[in-house]
């Protein structure tokens, strides 16, 4: 094999090899999207609680 179909095999290779580190790392993108979309789902809803909470609170106080 000559020297120049070599480095075409391996630059074939590196390429594969970055495509398929940008398909896992587009797919941690999206896990880490998910996550951060539940995460505030739940931030939301512990405000929401909070609120409940910080008013009941006064109107059980009388106040």
């Amino acid at each position: 094999m000559t020297n120049q179909k070599k480095e075409c095999c391996e630059c074939s290779k590196v390429l594969e090899l970055l495509i398929k580190l940008t398909e896992q790392n587009n797919q941690l993108i999206q896990i880490n999207n998910e996550q951060n979309a539940q995460i505030n789902h739940l931030l939301e809803h512990l405000d929401e609680d909070q609120e409940v909470d910080s008013l009941g609170g006064r109107s059980l106080d009388g106040g």
